[in-house]
């Protein structure tokens, strides 16, 4: 019996470590504008939220507006890439963060919060998950390792 006990803890072990903890699409007040280059922190050492202005004098962010999320190989699941998390500005233009993953390899991830996400199919059959939640944080997901 302590022999059943000590497999199972370990197996819980070997499964929780092959997911991250929690990621969602950052909320306005932690992303940084810099000379055009807006930036948020992650959860995860090395990863970062990053988009680049086409703006002539870029604005802070006012609003989170929603996230997309793209399933592996098109196909109906939890499991794929973040694509991005897009905010109003100032001027009312929309800018769109990507999630950057700090190393060579990237993970995929898989949604969280998954009654936040709604799976869409465009007209030329691409699949996709959105989330049009009032807070940012709800727009979660786990980067797999």
């Amino acid at each position: 019996m302590k022999s059943m006990r000590i497999l199972l803890c370990s197996l819980l072990l070997s499964v929780s470590s092959l997911v991250s903890a929690a990621e969602s699409c950052p909320d306005v007040a932690n992303v940084t504008l810099r000379e055009g280059v807006y930036t948020a922190p992650s959860h995860r050492p090395g990863d970062e939220w990053i988009a680049v202005s086409s703006a002539r004098s870029p604005s802070p962010l006012v609003s989170f507006e929603g996230a997309v999320f793209y399933p592996l190989n098109n196909q109906q699941g939890s499991v794929g890439r973040m694509g991005y998390c897009e905010y109003k500005t100032g001027d009312r233009s929309r800018i769109n963060l990507l999630y950057r993953q700090g190393t060579a390899n990237e993970h995929t991830m898989r949604l969280a919060n998954i009654e936040s996400w709604t799976m869409i199919e465009s007209g030329l059959g691409l699949i996709m998950y959105e989330c049009t939640a009032a807070s940012a944080g709800a727009c979660a997901f786990s980067v797999l390792d």
